[in-house]
């Protein structure tokens, strides 16, 4: 009876990417900081496809390339994207294709010494007055809460969990590092906001729920309690946070982090 219910529970919390809180954590202050944005009109990239991206979360079509082929059929069969195979190191497109470049959880799956270029190819691709968002995991606190979680499930299934192994493997980013070099890149046209994103401890728990079946057999429950929560969760961004958001908004138009939302005659936004 029991199992019966845990698993109808477990699927209508993951019927959608809401399903996966840590999805809108990543996407939804995005949306936030755009409030009453018409996302049909800009034409948006999104770097590192998977099933629940950016497109999910704003109704937008996208433009969603991956190096992986599988990435990409999973991101089409659930969302409005045009899919794209291609490297962030060296992207298929033009110079100034994009309004809007979102990158979120991809710099961790690539080589440290493949950053940069990945830095300097998403500004290439952006059009003037656009805005780049690039998200990743960073820190020792990060690192170690990824341990603790990946401890947890080996212990629970006895396997591993393929994207916390190529963190390991490649190594979480610097944010400082990042940020410095991509203000670089940008010269005299950008400038480079850091924001934290998704409080380590919230980020923790919503995995000990998800990946190591707490609290055992209550897990159903607690999978829904998350889909609930979402638009609350989504809005936790205390520091210590496990994500770095790095937000590029063209120079000018700054008053100290208070951000002015309207859309540039030209296309592109402006902070």
């Amino acid at each position: 009876m029991w199992s019966e219910v845990n698993a109808r529970l477990r699927a209508w919390a993951e019927n959608d990417g809401r399903g996966y809180p840590d999805w809108a954590v990543r996407y939804l202050p995005i949306l936030r900081r755009f409030p009453g944005r018409d996302w049909s009109a800009p034409r948006i990239l999104e770097i590192g496809a998977n099933e629940n991206g950016f497109a999910r979360f704003s109704g937008a079509r996208v433009v969603a390339v991956d190096i992986a082929v599988p990435h990409l059929k999973a991101a089409r069969a659930s969302q409005a994207v045009t899919p794209v195979a291609g490297d962030i190191g060296a992207l298929p497109f033009g110079d100034g294709q994009f309004d809007v470049v979102v990158c979120m959880d991809t710099y961790e799956h690539i080589p440290a010494e493949h950053r940069k270029r990945a830095n300097r190819e998403i500004l290439r691709v952006l059009r003037a007055n656009g805005v780049a968002v690039i998200g990743f995991p960073s820190g020792e606190a990060a690192f170690a809460a990824e341990g603790r979680i990946r401890a947890a499930y080996g212990a629970l299934t006895g396997g591993t969990i393929r994207w916390l192994e190529e963190h390991v493997a490649m190594g979480l980013p610097d944010a400082g590092e990042v940020k410095g070099d991509l203000a670089l890149a940008c010269g005299a046209d950008y400038r480079v906001e850091r924001r934290g994103n998704g409080a380590l401890w919230m980020w923790e728990w919503m995995w000990r729920v998800l990946m190591c079946n707490w609290p055992g057999r209550g897990n159903g429950i607690a999978q829904a309690a998350l889909r609930v929560l979402v638009p609350v969760l989504s809005r936790i961004h205390h520091s210590p946070c496990y994500r770095t958001m790095l937000w590029v908004f063209p120079r000018g138009n700054n008053d100290q982090g208070k951000e002015k939302r309207y859309q540039d005659p030209g296309g592109g936004f402006r902070a």
